[in-house]
């Protein structure tokens, strides 16, 4: 791997991590969001309404999956990376300094929803560029790998959110905490923006878009071109975005608030088990994206949602009942089998279109699922526990739509199982 590779990996990959700690800092401060700008006497209606602003931001991804998309395949892969960190960071700053419903009324809550919105759309196009971006400029042999640096940087940018929020509700009083506290963390991403701005202003083009550019293989409308020839695909990587969409919100995102407001953790100890959680995911997707240069993907996939399936109810009983050892133990499984199967999809939806689309359809993909899938599964997993038995519902939640993913993905191996190569399944299955 050479320095420009290598130089390529580090700017994608550092915009990413900052992308995803702005965008998850909301969701990690939930319930001081929700005192604070949705001052509802129904707490759990406040608790509603302040997820319900977090799937707007969701809601505005696929918006930006769409622009950038497009930009990344008619134009630039390196453009939209810059663009995106710009967009992202400016709205985040923003936040840190929005008065709250205290101040200006139901102000407060409309600007937070439009700087949501275009948090949402940056992020929306910066994931689905990084993806690609990381996947087409290391050598073709180790792109399951560097293409999982993608997610790696999702899990690190979560683990640096939750770290600095934990920090921060360790060393200030809640006093302090409401009043200002909540919006520190904000404010310390600026000077990484800054440097990861930076960064990527020197970034080369990526030898695939260069090569499809000078053969005049660009194509006018790349998301038309993957709806017209690309349904089996989509069709296929769907099933599995169902598990790692729904899996990744409800754990990850949702996790401390359902510790904190159903079960009564303390702030600090659903922060510990939240941290230990996102650790062991970052640590899996290194792995398994290194094995996925080795091993079918689709195995690696089908494997982490069957442990999915099988860890999602102790995991929950872990969290009702059981010590402090065990639900430590139970978040560290669950996190390193969503690992599993996050780690190893990205390059594997990269692979599965051709380059002058793929900038649309990794984004589309990605983005689509996340908010048909993620963006209301928080909300869901309130309305399970509110009506649906508590808090095993949620448990029953993601077993679920994991077996909906094992039925799919078996049926997508099952039918191509006559010596196809990996890298076209789904292609065969678009012909077919």
């Amino acid at each position: 791997m050479n320095s420009n590779s290598l130089k390529s990996v580090l700017s994608s990959s550092i915009g990413n991590v900052l992308e995803w700690y702005e965008y998850t800092l909301y969701a990690y401060f939930a319930t001081v969001i929700s005192k604070l700008f949705f001052p509802l006497d129904n707490h759990f209606v406040a608790m509603v309404m302040t997820f319900a602003t977090f799937a707007i931001g969701l809601a505005a991804r696929p918006i930006g999956g769409i622009i950038f998309g497009y930009l990344g395949d008619r134009y630039s892969r390196k453009k939209t990376l810059s663009m995106t960190m710009l967009l992202m960071s400016i709205p985040t700053t923003c936040m840190g300094l929005l008065p709250t419903y205290e101040h200006i009324g139901i102000a407060a809550p409309v600007l937070l929803i439009t700087l949501r919105i275009l948090q949402g759309v940056a992020l929306g196009g910066e994931f689905g560029a990084s993806c690609v971006y990381l996947y087409e400029s290391v050598p073709e042999n180790k792109r399951g790998f560097f293409g999982s640096i993608a997610l790696t940087g999702v899990g690190t940018g979560l683990v640096l959110s939750a770290c600095t929020i934990f920090l921060v509700e360790s060393l200030v009083t809640e006093e302090t905490l409401y009043s200002y506290g909540w919006r520190i963390p904000f404010f310390i991403s600026v000077i990484g923006s800054i440097v990861a701005f930076y960064m990527r202003r020197n970034l080369l083009e990526t030898k695939d878009f260069i090569a499809v550019k000078q053969s005049n293989d660009l194509v006018a409308n790349p998301l038309f071109e993957m709806f017209k020839n690309h349904k089996a695909t989509l069709a296929g990587l769907f099933a599995i975005f169902l598990t790692t969409q729904v899996s990744f919100f409800v754990v990850f995102i949702y996790g401390k608030t359902m510790m904190m407001d159903f079960l009564h953790f303390d702030s600090y100890t659903a922060g510990k088990f939240n941290i230990s959680t996102l650790i062991s995911y970052t640590i899996a997707t290194v792995i398994f994206g290194y094995l996925s240069d080795k091993i079918n993907k689709r195995y690696i996939i089908l494997f982490g949602a069957v442990g999915i399936l099988l860890a999602a109810y102790p995991f929950i009983a872990a969290l009702k009942f059981g010590a402090a050892e065990y639900i430590l133990l139970m978040s560290m499984a669950l996190g390193a089998l969503i690992g599993m199967t996050e780690g190893t999809l990205n390059p594997l939806v990269a692979e599965s279109f051709p380059t002058n689309i793929r900038a649309t359809s990794v984004a589309f993909c990605w983005n689509f699922t996340s908010v048909s899938f993620g963006g209301v599964a928080p909300i869901l997993a309130m309305w399970l526990i509110e009506n649906a038995g508590g808090i095993d519902a949620v448990a029953y939640y993601l077993m679920t739509v994991c077996a909906l993913t094992v039925i799919g993905l078996s049926i997508t191996i099952l039918r191509t199982a006559k010596k196809t190569p990996e890298i076209s399944v789904f292609q065969r299955l678009d012909a077919a």
